[in-house]
């Protein structure tokens, strides 16, 4: 292992979005770079990074958005206009909440208070392609289907010069499995999704934080 990407919510936090402090002080013993990735927006994974103490690269928005530093360039892949025209679209049917609208800039995130199957088949009858929507247990995002947290990972090895079976990645969620699939070694959490967890290399017994701690004190992760 050269460098760990790995998710917040649900990962490093509880249902609750408790952060679990062990996690935190096993991420902080590591001596190769850590790498938050997660479908929040970019300034709450700056205050993130520092609070546990990992590294200044940062995958945000579901992959739409990469920065390579506190101070560092922003990388913007996904297509926030497209993603808004969309939820106009959408918005002619159903009462729908968006979250951190001026914050976010490469998709939109709405919260779960709406039927998911509703709005599939809208997107459905309405010929509505490219664009794919994502629940995260937390929030539902619109976003493009050609960017995730696996081509932003791709994209992050390329620019700190590793190669992508370098990274171990670590998560919980569906918006996790493309990260999951292309780095050397994948990790679900105990508490993790069906779909990531046939989608991992490993699955851990502990959830949350404490599935990270089992992770990373498992052998399996220095020496595949």
């Amino acid at each position: 292992m050269k460098a760990l990407v790995i998710d917040i919510d649900g990962t490093l936090t509880d249902e609750q979005r408790r952060l679990d402090l062990r996690a935190a002080a096993a991420i902080r013993e590591l001596t190769v770079p850590v790498i938050l990735a997660s479908g929040n927006v970019l300034c709450f994974l700056k205050c993130a990074a520092k609070l546990i103490g990992t590294s200044d690269i940062m995958i945000a928005e579901n992959g739409g958005v990469v920065s390579m530093g506190f101070d560092g360039p922003v990388h913007v892949s996904g297509d926030k206009a497209r993603c808004r025209e969309v939820l106009g679209i959408l918005g002619e049917y159903f009462d729908l909440e968006e979250l951190d609208g001026v914050e976010r800039i490469s998709e939109v995130a709405l919260r779960r208070n709406f039927d998911m199957d509703a709005v599939r088949q809208v997107l459905v009858d309405g010929s509505i392609r490219g664009i794919e929507l994502v629940d995260t247990g937390f929030a539902v995002h619109i976003k493009t289907v050609d960017v995730n947290k696996g081509t932003a990972l791709v994209e992050v090895a390329k620019l700190m010069g590793l190669d992508i079976g370098d990274f171990v990645a670590i998560g919980d969620s569906v918006n996790d499995v493309e990260m999951i699939r292309v780095a050397g070694l994948g990790v679900a959490v105990g508490n993790a999704h069906p779909d990531l967890k046939d989608a991992a290399d490993l699955i851990t017994t502990c959830q949350y934080g404490a599935g990270v701690v089992e992770a990373l004190n498992n052998p399996r992760l220095y020496t595949w």
